[in-house]
């Protein structure tokens, strides 16, 4: 039998019997809202659980990791630097494409309508290393002078599953698509990083030494936990 749905005003929760199961589970996941009960379980009494749990599940829902955005590349799509959102604009132009930042616009110009979805995404993506590269480079040095924690080289790449990286030779990596993010989270991950190169662990003193240097991590680091998937381009 096929699990079941229950449909509220604020969210669906998949309810699932299982014949050996002795009590009711709750569990919330970026997938959604799933119910484990016993078979013979009473439905008055499955509807009362939801009732009772309903602020508890709004709350765990809101935690969950916003999904990635499908991008088509085309005029007006949302982009974000620094925490702040801008405009796609797409410039037609005689010259090979580039991108160029105002106040309120990400302006790609060019022969665009030679090019594919693939190379203006490409053109951006060039656009976006290049910024990141200088800032990383620039605000790493300053931290690492408040710090007191130097590392010995920088580099900013493509990572899929991480945001960066310090290996036992102290040479930092950084995933570029930090750079959409808040500076105080971009902060976040740079003093992490420069952290590893005292204690290449997750220790307690490890985490110690990040809240010395950066007292609300916890802040940031839930931010980028939650809103992360949003950065990829």
């Amino acid at each position: 039998m096929p699990p079941a749905v229950i449909q509220t005003k604020d969210f669906d929760i998949t309810l699932v019997r299982h014949p050996r199961r002795v009590r009711a589970t709750l569990k919330v996941s970026d997938k959604g809202v799933f119910l484990y009960i016993p078979t013979q379980l009473p439905m008055h009494i499955v509807h009362d659980l939801i009732s009772e749990k309903s602020d508890w599940i709004s709350q765990q829902l809101a935690k969950q990791p916003q999904p990635a955005p499908t991008r088509q590349w085309q005029q007006d799509e949302m982009l974000y630097l620094f925490g702040q959102a801008f405009t796609l604009q797409l410039t037609q132009k005689g010259d090979a494409p580039s991108v160029r930042l105002t106040d309120s616009d990400i302006i790609l110009s060019g022969r665009l309508h030679r090019i594919g979805l693939k190379t203006r995404r490409q053109t951006v993506i060039n656009w976006y290393k290049d910024q990141a590269t200088i800032y990383l480079n620039k605000r790493t040095a300053e931290l690492s002078e408040q710090t007191g924690l130097t590392p010995t080289s920088i580099t900013v790449k493509t990572y899929k599953a991480r945001w960066g990286s310090c290996n036992i030779k102290g040479n930092i990596q950084y995933n570029w698509q930090i750079i959409q993010a808040l500076p105080s989270v971009i902060d976040y991950l740079i003093i992490h990083e420069l952290c590893h190169l005292a204690h290449h662990n997750h220790s307690r003193a490890f985490w110690q030494l990040v809240a010395q240097h950066h007292p609300h991590y916890q802040q940031d680091q839930a931010w980028l936990k939650q809103y992360g998937a949003m950065l990829q381009l």
